[in-house]
Formats: C-alpha cells, sequence, structure tokens
C-alpha cells in the first residue's frame, strides 16, 4: 500500500492535476521530474519527525523519572535504619528492662 501511495500520488499530481490548472509545458515537465523526489522527501520527513517526538517524549519520561525517582525504591534513606531502632526499642521495653541490658 506504502509502495502504491508512493507511486501513484506523485503520478497522479504530475499528470493529472497541474496540466488541468493550466501550467506550462515547463512547469509540467518539472513537477514531473520532481514529484518522486519530493514525495520520497516528505515521507522521509514525516518518518524522521514521528522518530523524534518518540526519541525526546523517552528522554523527557527518563529525565522526570530520574528528577521524581519514580517506581523506585530508595536505599539509602535511612528508613530502614530507624524502623530497626524503633523496632530494638519496643523489643526492649516489652522486656522490662527500661532500655537497660543485663549481663551475666
Amino acid at each position: 500500500m506504502k509502495l502504491l501511495t508512493a507511486l501513484c500520488v506523485p503520478h497522479v499530481l504530475a499528470r493529472g492535476v497541474f496540466p488541468m490548472l493550466g501550467c506550462p509545458l515547463v512547469v509540467n515537465s518539472a513537477v514531473y521530474r520532481f514529484a518522486w523526489i519530493g514525495c520520497l522527501s516528505v515521507s522521509l520527513l514525516c518518518f524522521c519527525a514521528k522518530r523524534c517526538q518518540v526519541w525526546f517524549r523517552n528522554l523527557h519520561n527518563s529525565i522526570r523519572d530520574d528528577r521524581y525517582i519514580i517506581g523506585q525504591r530508595l536505599h539509602n534513606s535511612g528508613e530502614e535504619a530507624a524502623a530497626l531502632a524503633i523496632k530494638k526499642n519496643q523489643s526492649s521495653e516489652v522486656a522490662g528492662d527500661g532500655g537497660l541490658r543485663r549481663s551475666i
């Protein structure tokens, strides 16, 4: 389908539309000569624009995720050490020694 479009659209423009508009023979000849190059250039430009849009969107998402650390667990935040200290304090209070350990 893409090949059919790439071949038919420039041919229809060069042989059907421009002569119907009343353009001189020199213009019709130039349009026929450069129609495929122009069509190829436009399709290549659209393809590159789509790729660049995807690349910029992925770059933006990557920068945002790195900045706000979305979906990752923090390992150096100190929460684990604080939770361990709270757990030790609670276990020593439950034992009833008031936070002091006896050595035997």
